[in-house]
């Protein structure tokens, strides 16, 4: 939507009259919805309805009366609309996410997207958070031009920050880079860009006792974590916290999780992970390696 938006501006001017009208912004939420109800195909979906539409009531009201009000927006109702429209997909898709919790045994190799004896590949790419963070940055970087005139300072905090916001995403994207792999040689942990790919860790299935799953909640929010537990006396892994600093501070955060399990974890934040598939290819390869969750 945006990227109509902007083929639109670029073709007709900069008449921010005809395309910041709310006919054209405010059809970006129901885009997001109509695509998520086609291709996804979600669950509880009027669990989401009903709780997408006071989202989108007050947040429109919110924002109009409260907040972009005192912006130096001379179209500032369209961009409350706009908003709550999103924030209303948004709190759709969240509801309707696919239950996360861990799958039995039996049902993993039943829902597995990976035929017996191929590897499971996860790659970082494009991820449902996107449907927040993508219009989160271009909303950053389009305040920070309009107001860089009146604030300069604010103006280009927010450009900076909604610019690197989308340039990690498109590096994260266009990498392509494997996040995790499961195979006959054991489990490949990768490392998110920018951090360089000698930072991926390939543990050895002689080194592992067992298969970690545990989540962490950060906000509203709940980001699952794909770990190992190896054999005790091994050296680091690459990419894995070596600061004892940074460790306390994770094992205070997550006490649930053991120290080793916690350095030796990556965050499935920019890639997707299929948990029947992930059981299922670990039980083929190493019947004897467990797959646990923490929860």
């Amino acid at each position: 939507m945006f990227v109509l938006l902007l083929v639109i501006s670029t073709v007709r001017g900069s008449d921010t009259a005809l395309w910041m009208r709310p006919a054209m912004l405010a059809f970006g939420g129901p885009m997001v919805l109509v695509w998520w109800q086609v291709v996804v195909r979600p669950r509880h979906r009027w669990w989401a309805l009903a709780a997408a539409v006071p989202v989108t009531v007050a947040a429109y009201l919110l924002l109009y009366r409260l907040v972009l009000t005192g912006l130096p927006f001379p179209w500032d109702g369209v961009v409350s609309f706009a908003v709550a429209g999103w924030l209303g997909a948004y709190t759709y898709v969240a509801v309707t996410r696919r239950p996360t919790a861990p799958f039995t045994r039996d049902r993993a190799a039943e829902g597995s997207l990976v035929a017996p004896g191929e590897a499971y590949e996860a790659r970082f790419g494009l991820t449902r958070r996107d449907l927040l963070m993508l219009p989160t940055g271009v909303v950053a970087v389009a305040v920070g031009v309009l107001v860089f005139r009146d604030e300069p300072v604010a103006g280009v905090g927010a450009a900076v920050f909604g610019g690197a916001l989308l340039l990690l995403r498109l590096i994260t994207v266009l990498s392509r880079r494997v996040a995790l792999r499961v195979d006959a040689a054991g489990i490949t942990l990768g490392q998110v860009p920018p951090w360089p790919s000698s930072h991926t860790a390939v543990v050895p299935w002689a080194d592992i006792e067992a298969v970690v799953l545990w989540t962490q909640q950060v906000g509203l929010s709940t980001i699952p974590y794909v770990g190992v537990q190896r054999r005790p006396g091994l050296a680091p892994l690459p990419g894995s916290a070596r600061s004892r600093g940074l460790r306390r501070i994770n094992q205070a955060v997550v006490p649930y999780v053991p120290p080793a399990v916690l350095a030796d974890s990556r965050p499935a934040t920019f890639w997707r992970l299929h948990r029947p598939s992930l059981e299922a290819t670990v039980r083929h390869f190493a019947p004897a390696v467990p797959v646990v969750d923490l929860g």
